[in-house]
């Protein structure tokens, strides 16, 4: 009898477990993060109204104490709906604003151009990648340098804002 009663309460007991381990709360735990916290192989997608707007990837991401901001390195970000691929070697995305500062050799690149820095600031929300350092554009007919870019995905507009020289190839 004894053997039966313990045996029920173990399954009980194991049960319970199990359902609470599926059920949402889990996911929905506040966890504090340690300073010395990472993950590698880090994706972060971003949907907006069902559709995804860009994926970010990352070799690895070092948590802040407090996860608000990740640092980055190994970065790529795909921006599908405009066709454009960014890589970095390092950044700092914030969880909050969703804003990636990048830093090193930045590249983005589509079909048609190859643009080229070394820091810029992607305001997801806004669809706004800036960037005050030199830059350069690379076209199948042109190459443009300047000095400071304003890049906004939603107007399908990109400044040059200073220094601008540009050459054009027959």
């Amino acid at each position: 009898m004894k053997k039966k009663l313990i045996f029920l309460l173990l399954i009980i007991i194991s049960s319970a477990l199990l359902f609470y381990l599926r059920s949402e709360k889990v996911a929905r735990l506040n966890v504090q993060l340690a300073g010395n916290s990472y993950f590698e192989g880090l994706k972060i997608i971003n949907k907006k109204d069902g559709v995804t707007e860009w994926v970010l990837t990352a070799d690895r991401a070092d948590l802040s104490k407090d996860g608000k901001e990740a640092l980055l390195s190994g970065i790529q970000m795909n921006m599908e709906k405009q066709g454009m691929k960014v890589r970095a070697e390092k950044g700092l995305y914030n969880m909050e604003t969703k804003h990636v500062t990048i830093d090193g050799i930045i590249t983005a690149q589509n079909e048609n151009y190859v643009i080229t820095t070394s820091q810029a600031l992607i305001d997801s929300a806004e669809g706004i990648l800036e960037t005050e350092d030199k830059v350069t554009v690379q076209g199948k007919r042109f190459n443009l340098e300047g000095r400071g870019l304003r890049a906004d995905n939603n107007e399908q507009k990109v400044r040059i804002l200073n220094n601008v020289k540009a050459t054009f190839n027959r």
